[in-house]
């Protein structure tokens, strides 16, 4: 009985010790140097010495679900923020994507904020649709950022301009002295907002959003589990508070009352007789306020349609795939790059086995479901730098950059295996027959397409679910 008692009180003086020990670690502050990128607003900048944007409310909030507070050092530009983490003067950047390279000296977070990318460019420079499309044009990119990065690696032979910010590279668009620039959506549109730069369009989306999460050093990364845990809880309700901050502010507006304020001050001072006259500057500058807030809508209004009838020229409507048009374009865009630097591409022709027996007994209804999850699935085994496009009915294209055909044969069979996972209510399995040809010298738009479409014709011949690579050599 007396031993019993003894192991009760042991069991419990362990737990005591444990809870005191939680709570000792919960309760502790922990100061938190960090970094940030001083000119990417609106997701972050320094103004004034003091951290603005959504990367600075997603620090609040992670302050507040966390023993963590946090002290900024303030750096001019980017590579200074990197510089800063590598030296060890920063522990911390709050908004950033990984890269391979960024992974030597960083631990990343969970993905707390996602956001697009979009090529950008003068309405004198043609529409391109994506980054694949590109040839020898000039494209500007921020040096530093995982874009530069991504492009260097995945398009070798790009004409890449390197500028500081985004502001630099959107004036070098304006001005014509590059052909696009590629960046992010938001924080591009408010320089162009900020700086009125009217004559530039979107000229194509980059298909490689950005995921951005919270980097910490090495030597820190005890600090990512108290970070994570904040951002598990921040609630949905917090991320579209802080979403709806993207709309941009209307600085016109801000100046304008500050000089009014500033103004009316000295006025008042002088004489109240021009008290009159400082009324009828206010109501001056909300007018201009007013139209620089319409203006501003129309300019965001008529971005959304450029983007809509961008996309929908370019677009299939039922898969949201490119469509064959779109698919052919880029095809041409792909020889040009083989005459040029003898780059490998491959074609893969994609044909679903048997679908119009599927039509046939559940319906098209059901055979536009197959269509839908075919198209998915098939875009989640592809790589960013691919183009998948539907050809028409049951046919699908991947056109594969950049990509030997033993590279492509491994996206093929990826594509297969995970058919086998793909089911609806009335089928359980579907399987596809895949045609691959790679692009040879002097090779045409229309001989490349027949190669790689005899290639699929004969997987089906052979019992299809197979896939059959041949060459026009």
């Amino acid at each position: 009985m007396v031993q019993m008692l003894i192991f009760k009180y042991l069991v419990l003086l362990c737990c005591l010790i444990i809870a005191s020990k939680i709570w000792a670690q919960n309760s502790e502050t922990i100061t938190v140097d960090y970094c940030i990128d001083p000119n990417w607003a609106p997701y972050e900048s320094i103004e004034n010495k003091q951290h603005q944007g959504i990367s600075k409310l997603y620090l609040d909030l992670i302050e507040q679900y966390s023993p963590l507070r946090f002290n900024l050092i303030t750096t001019h530009t980017w590579e200074q923020s990197l510089h800063g983490i590598k030296s060890s003067t920063c522990q911390l950047l709050p908004l950033l994507n990984t890269s391979a390279e960024r992974e030597k000296f960083l631990t990343f977070s969970n993905i707390y904020f996602r956001a697009p990318n979009a090529l950008y460019s003068h309405y004198d420079q043609a529409m391109v649709g994506n980054l694949t499309s590109i040839t020898d044009q000039k494209v500007a990119v921020v040096a530093g950022y995982r874009m530069h990065d991504y492009l260097t690696r995945t398009f070798p032979n790009m004409h890449l301009v390197t500028v500081t910010n985004e502001q630099e590279g959107l004036v070098k668009v304006a001005n014509q002295e590059v052909d696009y620039f590629v960046g992010s959506f938001y924080s591009a549109n408010r320089v162009i907002q900020q700086l009125s730069l009217s004559q530039l369009r979107i000229a194509g989306i980059a298909e490689f959003p950005d995921k951005l999460r919270v980097g910490v050093a090495k030597d820190a990364q005890h600090l990512l589990p108290l970070i994570n845990q904040a951002i598990n809880k921040i609630s949905t309700t917090e991320h579209n508070q802080i979403f709806n901050s993207l709309k941009m502010a209307d600085l016109v507006k801000r100046s304008n009352y500050a000089i009014v304020l500033k103004t009316s001050f000295v006025l008042l001072l002088v004489t109240l007789a021009l008290l009159a006259g400082f009324i009828y500057f206010r109501q001056q500058a909300k007018k201009l306020a007013d139209k620089h807030q319409k203006l501003q809508a129309l300019h965001n209004e008529l971005a959304d349609k450029n983007h809509q009838l961008a996309q929908l020229s370019i677009r299939d409507p039922l898969t949201n795939l490119y469509n064959r048009t779109h698919l052919a374009e880029v095809i041409e865009q792909q020889i040009k790059l083989k005459q040029r630097y003898d780059t490998s591409s491959c074609l893969l022709m994609i044909d679903i086995d048997d679908f119009k027996r599927i039509n046939d007994k559940f319906g098209h209804k059901a055979g536009d479901e197959i269509l839908i999850k075919f198209a998915s699935t098939l875009t989640k085994c592809a790589r960013d730098s691919d183009i998948v496009a539907r050809w028409g009915g049951e046919e699908f294209s991947l056109l594969c950059p950049n990509t030997t055909p033993q590279e492509a044969e491994q996206i093929a069979r990826r594509f297969q295996d995970s058919l086998m996972t793909m089911n609806t209510e009335q089928i359980q399995a579907v399987t596809c027959s895949i045609g691959i040809a790679e692009l040879t010298e002097n090779c045409s738009a229309d001989d490349w397409f027949i190669v790689a479409d005899n290639a699929m014709y004969s997987a089906k011949n052979q019992g299809k679910n197979k896939i059959i690579m041949q060459s026009n050599g």
